[in-house]
Parts: C-alpha cells; sequence; structure tokens
C-alpha cells in the first residue's frame, strides 16, 4: 500500500492513501487532494495505478510538475521517497496507508461502553420540540445563530452537485460551533449499521473519540443528546476512559431523511474547549434539520433521474430496434462518460452528455418515407429535464473546422459538444465496421482535423485502461 504526504504549505502533512483509481492534485476543491499553491492549476497533477505501480503525469499545467527537481516529461514511475512538487508545494512518495485522510473513518477510535449512559454518566436528552425556551438569550449567541443557520443554508442551497455539501457543512460548523471534530453517521442498507459517512477534523493530528452508547441512544429515540463537562463532573469518575480520552462535551442529534431517521451528526469538544450549551443542542439539531432535507431532495432528484434514464433508454431501444441498430445510443453514452470522467467534468456535466450520447442519433431516424421521418427531438422539447441536453444533441455532427450540418463554429463548441462529437464519430465508425480494431479506428479519429486531438487522444486512453467498456448503467 503506498500514500502521498504534504510536506509543506497550509495543508502540511495532509496525507492520501493510493487505491485502484486515479488521484489528482490541484489548486481545485473538487481534486482528489488539494494544494493551496499560486502556482498550482485547478488540475494540476495526477497519480494512476498500473500493475500495483504507481505513476504520475502533468495534466498539462502551466507551470509544470516536477519530481526530485527534474521537470515531468510524459508519465513517471513513483519510487519510494520520490518528490513531487507543484509550485513550492512538496508532497512525499512513500509506503503505507495514511493515517489523516480528512474522510477516512480509520481515525476515529470507539469507546464502546454499554454502562456509560445508564450507571455512569446523566445527559440532558430533549425532542427538539421539548427544549425549553431559553429566557434572556444574549444578543450575541442570537446573531452567532442566525449567522451559523444562514451560512448552512447557504451551503445547502448551492445547485453545484460536485459539491460535497456534509463535508462543506461539517468543516463551516468545526470553526463556528467551534468543535474538534464533527461527523455524520448513516445506516448501511445492506447491514444495517451505522457507519461514519463524513468525517471532519479542526486538524489532521486530531483522531475523534466517539461513544457507540451516545449514537446508538440517539439514533434509536431519535431524540437530540446533550453530553455537558465530562472531566469536571464528579459522575464520570468510574468511567476513567472518558476522561482520558479527553472527551469534553458532546452534541449528537437525529438526522431525518424523508421522514425516516436514517443516521446521526456527531460534534466534540475536547479538553481545550469550553463546554457545549443548551443553545447549542438546538442549533445543531436546526442544522441537522436542514441537512436531512437536503439529502431528501438529493435523493430525489437521483430518483427523477433514473427514472427518466430508464425511460429513454426504453423508447431509444425501440426506434434502435426497427432501425437495426441495436444498443447504439447506450454504447456512444458510456463512450460520453469515460471521456467526461477522463476530462475532470464535474457531474452534472457527465450526466448531461450520458443523455446526449443516448440521444445523438435520435432525430435521424425514419421508417419508410424519409420525409414522414418522426421529428423526435421537436417531440423532447417538451421534457424540462432535457432543456440542456437537446442543444448538445443537436452539435453531435458537428466539426471543428465547420464542416457539420449546422456550420457551427470552432469557438461555439464547448468541450461537452467535442467529446460528444468524437463519441459520436467513434460510434458512427463501430457500428460501420463491427470487425474492426478499436486502436485503428481511434487512430483515424486522431488524424481527423474537425474532431478535437485532446479529446480523440482522451478515447485513446479510455480505450487503453477499460473505462470506455465500463458499465454504462451506473449514473455518474
Amino acid at each position: 500500500m503506498s500514500k502521498i504526504r504534504i510536506m509543506n504549505g497550509p495543508y502540511r502533512g495532509r496525507e492520501k492513501t493510493l487505491g485502484e483509481k486515479a488521484l489528482t492534485i490541484g489548486r481545485d476543491a473538487e481534486a482528489g487532494i488539494q494544494i493551496l499553491d499560486r502556482s498550482a492549476s485547478r488540475f494540476h497533477a495526477e497519480i494512476f495505478p498500473v500493475g500495483g505501480m504507481f505513476f504520475v503525469r502533468d495534466l498539462e499545467s502551466k507551470n509544470g510538475t516536477y519530481i526530485n527537481d527534474e521537470r515531468l516529461g510524459d508519465e513517471e514511475l513513483l519510487r519510494e521517497g520520490d518528490i513531487i512538487k507543484i509550485g513550492t508545494t512538496e508532497i512525499l512518495y512513500e509506503g503505507g496507508a495514511a493515517l489523516t485522510d480528512d474522510d477516512s473513518s480509520h481515525r476515529i477510535a470507539y469507546q464502546d461502553d454499554p454502562d456509560v449512559l445508564s450507571n455512569t454518566l446523566e445527559f440532558r436528552i430533549d425532542v427538539l420540540s421539548d427544549i425549553d425556551e431559553l429566557k434572556e438569550e444574549p444578543t450575541q449567541e442570537n446573531a452567532r445563530s442566525l449567522r451559523i443557520l444562514y451560512q448552512v443554508g447557504r451551503i445547502l442551497s448551492d445547485t453545484n452537485e460536485a459539491i460535497d455539501k456534509d463535508v462543506k457543512v461539517l468543516d463551516y460548523l468545526i470553526g463556528a460551533m467551534p468543535a474538534e471534530s464533527a461527523l455524520i453517521f448513516k445506516r448501511e442498507a445492506s447491514t444495517g449499521k451505522l457507519v461514519p459517512t463524513t468525517v471532519r477534523t479542526s486538524g489532521p493530528q486530531v483522531h475523534p473519540v466517539i461513544s457507540r452508547s451516545i449514537i446508538k441512544k440517539t439514533f434509536s429515540e431519535n431524540k437530540a443528546l446533550h453530553s455537558a463537562n465530562a472531566q469536571e463532573d464528579e459522575r464520570f469518575e468510574r468511567n476513567a476512559s472518558v476522561v482520558q480520552k479527553g472527551i469534553r462535551s458532546v452534541i449528537c442529534v437525529p438526522l431525518t431523511i424523508g421522514g425516516h431517521t436514517r443516521g446521526v451528526l456527531y460534534l466534540s469538544r475536547g479538553a481545550g474547549g469550553g463546554a457545549f450549551d443548551q443553545l447549542d443542542l438546538e442549533l445543531i439539531s436546526a442544522c441537522a434539520i436542514q441537512l436531512g432535507l437536503s439529502q431528501h431532495m438529493l435523493e430525489q432528484r437521483r430518483r427523477h433521474r433514473a427514472s427518466l434514464w430508464q425511460l429513454m433508454v426504453a423508447m431509444v431501444r425501440s426506434l434502435e430496434l426497427r432501425e437495426s441498430c441495436l444498443g447504439t445510443g447506450e454504447r456512444c453514452a458510456r463512450s460520453c462518460v469515460a471521456l467526461g470522467e477522463a476530462a475532470h467534468l464535474n457531474a452534472v456535466s457527465r450526466e448531461r452528455l450520458r443523455l446526449a450520447g443516448l440521444l445523438h442519433h435520435v432525430d435521424r431516424f425514419g421508417a419508410g418515407d424519409p420525409a414522414k421521418r418522426p421529428q423526435v427531438l421537436a417531440q423532447l422539447e417538451g421534457v424540462e429535464d432535457l432543456e440542456t441536453v437537446l442543444p448538445l444533441v443537436r452539435l453531435s455532427q458537428e466539426r471543428l473546422d465547420s464542416t457539420g450540418p449546422l456550420k457551427v463554429a470552432e469557438e461555439e463548441l464547448d468541450i461537452e459538444a467535442r467529446i460528444l462529437a468524437v463519441a459520436a464519430a467513434f460510434e458512427s465508425r463501430t457500428t460501420s465496421d463491427p470487425g474492426a480494431d478499436p486502436t485503428t479506428i481511434i487512430d483515424e479519429l486522431i488524424k481527423d482535423p474537425g474532431l478535437d486531438s485532446a479529446i480523440t487522444h482522451l478515447l485513446h486512453g479510455c480505450h487503453l485502461d477499460g473505462s470506455l467498456y465500463a458499465n454504462g448503467d451506473k449514473a455518474p
């Protein structure tokens, strides 16, 4: 097992375990590991596995990537002790698993004492609606609570689905409350167990200590739970492990999604901070309600998109069966998703490309008299979910040299249109000559001046790593 570790800069000490998927490094928050360096591109470099070894390549960055002070040309095999340098940031490649991954559940230590609630600890447990109103709340506390609720709502209202909103919210709560650690546990559908899905801490050296008893009670009874100052309360004397581990104050509230308790939101402060109070309990409960509503809306959108995809697939298959080209749309959709992932497009763009790939040819279907061909695209214009997809579909045959049916100029073709054009061309040539070697077809596409050469080279890479032929039924 191998990992990388940031050696300097704002994220010094941050580590990331390398696995079966490629890991991007860059300034963007969506990069696999983010670095805050002015010389870094949004997606600057990439580490990828080949046969148990790891290679690094530059992603056409402006300032280049260096390995042991030598500028990286093409791809290079990483050896233990190698230093990847991006701008002034140095990243060490070494063996072992990362212990400080921000999203790693391995950082969590559990305290599993069944008597922690019944015999030793006394917690104030309240249903949110039963929390007594505080008298003479300080104005500053009111302002702080409103500010936190506003910022959490602002994060959750972001329409960019590529952003992990759980991470953003927990990061904000750690700084605003403040808290030493913030975690979300959700019930796993297959096993029924509560597992950590998001883990955030105030620093890479912090390893959360979690009480299973607190989590179980909160989840099973659907009640907000607050433990006050554990280290100063004499009732904790019989549970020395709590004091030794530095658990000072905990808030654990239910996470309700779609009317059902599906997990908990857990915040803790260590020995260095004051205890949470009743207002904090109420505030975090309100944040959990917002998180639950956001998760419910996201799940509803996913179900809706899955239903739309199934409906579109059924329609396209019916048309293709009549035209004796069954599977053409789904293969093109699969290629679009692979190219979108290789180009580091976000999930929204990849989903749009998947639908556009599926529908790329439907306006050319007809039966008998060409003059009576069904205007499928015109009929689909009334589907609200396709309003951003259909304009892309109409560009599927456009070319950079403006020789396509609509004579669209090169500058009007964005990266999604260029990806669709390459995927559609690859599918067209593969369908017309099923026995042809895919590598030969791709080499011809690379030489085609009407197609984006960077995209056709990505197509070649997707062919080599097999992603071009992965299951296209899975949503991006």
